[in-house]
């Protein structure tokens, strides 16, 4: 024990609740900041032991310290917002705050009462509301706590970036891409906020981690995989429904190579994955979800109806028609990747922020991201299918509907722990490559990158 209280981050870890039992004891700290910090404590616990029974022996330590990181750092940010600069607060974050705070004041006067019993316009992440009530009705009409939570399962969604990207390309891919979700500014940020960001990368990468498992240790995992669609339909529909066609696209090639075992979960993942959007009331698979939404004259609508501010994108392009929506497709995807560019962004401090990130970040990344692509397409794209196939359905069908720029922006992060596993494959292609040209004698692709590892 005495031994272990050397490592400077042990000291820290036992340190810092003593001085905040011993400010909140002599009045220094508000009650709502030491009953969060306690909280924070709490579930930084439950993350590390959520993180143990993921990690094998080799990743625990490294995978321990990645979680502590990211989530202190995202702590921090969320306390200095909430305390230093709490009129930062974007709209949804107020409206989620808002519609909490008035359902869980119910809930205490009257029991449980359904959020549309309280609200007449309730938003449409219903789910994300009902968390937000839920941890209000216990701890207060506080967002840090909601901001803990989200931080919480930011970190987590960190560790399944980690061994999403492990199962396909190997240790160092995986590093490289858990530590850009963990630490990129715009992640950071967004994940440290009362948003529903947070929850969407975390379900995101869990069901995509899971999906990658195919039947390989369990059947519990196709039950699973329902599960955590239909609770991510009640946070982000057009997220969980893309997820579910992807995986059940791709599931198949995720199983054992025996043809009977690969139609029988391509049944079971297809039939329970309909299933569950069907219920969800979205039609088989979401079929009557993408007719509804993914038609021309909605998509226009939907980029003409969010076109405001100074982020507003141009709406004078015809996309009514097919052939115009398909003209206009490559430009809405190259305003959903790439923009708000540099000089575009100074109609506030938080678009001129992202400047530093865009230019030394997020564009080398997209780039490598691309490279990386390309190499899985050349080397193993049938077993890898689940990653790219996801990117680029997401990608196209989300982009022709953002009308503003600074929406797009926030939402295109819940797709970069992908991308920044597309980045970690082209970076170390890239640097082999590098490396094999600067040598004289050639040497053999590195198998962990150039090849599917078997399953």
């Amino acid at each position: 024990m005495i031994k272990s209280l050397n490592n400077p981050l042990i000291r820290m870890l036992v340190l810092l609740p003593i001085m905040a039992l011993a400010g909140g004891a002599t009045g220094q700290i508000k009650a709502h900041y030491l009953v969060g910090f306690v909280f924070a404590c709490v579930l930084m616990g439950a993350g590390l032991f959520w993180t143990y029974l993921l990690a094998n022996a080799e990743e625990w330590r490294w995978l321990a310290k990645l979680f502590i990181g990211g989530y202190a750092l995202r702590l921090c940010i969320a306390f200095g917002l909430y305390i230093i600069w709490p009129t930062l607060e974007v709209p949804d974050g107020i409206h989620y705050a808002g519609d909490s705070q008035q359902l869980a004041e119910a809930w205490h006067r009257l029991g449980w009462v359904s959020y549309t019993d309280i609200v007449r316009t309730p938003l449409q992440a219903f789910g994300y509301v009902y968390l937000n009530t839920t941890v209000f009705f216990v701890f207060g009409p506080y967002s840090i706590h909601m901001q803990i939570v989200n931080c919480f399962f930011a970190a987590l969604a960190v560790i399944y970036t980690y061994k999403l990207s492990n199962h396909y390309f190997g240790t160092k891919v995986a590093r490289f891409a858990a530590l850009c979700t963990a630490f990129m500014p715009s992640m950071l940020f967004w994940t440290s906020q009362n948003l529903k960001d947070s929850l969407v990368l975390f379900l995101s990468m869990q069901v995509l981690w899971h999906a990658s498992q195919g039947l390989r240790q369990s059947a519990y995992r196709v039950p699973m995989i329902g599960l955590i669609i239909a609770a991510l339909t009640t946070i982000r529909k057009e997220t969980a429904i893309g997820l579910a066609v992807v995986i059940a696209v791709t599931l198949v090639f995720q199983t054992s190579t025996r043809p009977i075992n690969r139609v029988l979960v391509s049944v079971i993942s297809v039939l329970m994955l309909g299933l569950t959007l069907a219920s969800s009331g979205y039609g088989f698979l979401g079929l009557d979800f993408a007719e509804e939404r993914l038609n021309p004259i909605t998509i226009t609508n939907t980029r003409e109806r969010t076109s405001l501010g100074g982020s507003a994108v141009d709406t004078t392009i015809d996309t009514s028609s097919i052939g115009g929506l398909l003209a206009y497709t490559p430009l809405a995807v190259a305003n959903f990747i790439l923009r708000p560019w540099p000089w575009e962004a100074t109609n506030s401090l938080t678009q001129l922020m992202t400047i530093p990130e865009s230019i030394f970040l997020w564009y080398p990344l997209f780039i490598f991201a691309l490279i990386g692509l390309v190499h899985i397409w050349r080397t193993g794209w049938i077993r890898n299918s689940l990653i790219w196939v996801y990117v680029l359905a997401a990608t196209i069908a989300a982009a022709p509907q953002y009308g503003n720029l600074g929406t797009a922006y926030r939402h295109r992060v819940q797709l970069w722990p992908c991308y920044f596993i597309l980045a970690g494959v082209g970076w170390y292609y890239w640097r082999e490559r590098k490396g094999r040209a600067s040598a004289a004698p050639a040497c053999e692709d590195s198998p962990e990158l150039s090849a599917p590892k078997p399953l």
